[in-house]
């Protein structure tokens, strides 16, 4: 379950930054909401995997495969950005003959 969550994370990240690259221009902002988004995902489905896992409140999150999940943030981020190195950024702003 953890690996599914980690690729729907890289997946939905890497959408969002290349998105947000794509719009904007700014390739900082994009590899600060691929961060973003990676941190809120995972977090939240480690939150609820905790909460419901009675052997993990117990034991903690060392007997189960929950600190897959935070983890795997900062790898994620990195992917993301090796991603983002590779995507073609065209400027959209076109020089006009007579502006100059």
């Amino acid at each position: 379950m953890s690996y599914a969550l980690v690729l729907f994370s890289l997946l939905v990240s890497s959408i969002l930054s290349i998105l947000v690259l794509k719009k904007t221009n700014h390739k900082l902002l994009s590899m600060l909401s691929a961060l973003c988004v990676n941190m809120v995902i995972l977090l939240t489905a480690s939150w609820i995997s905790y909460s419901m896992n009675e052997e993990a409140q117990i034991f903690g999150t060392g007997y189960s495969d929950l600190y897959l999940l935070t983890f795997s943030i900062p790898i994620i981020t990195w992917i993301n950005f090796l991603i983002l190195q590779f995507v073609k950024n065209k400027k959209t702003g076109a020089i006009n003959k007579n502006e100059k």
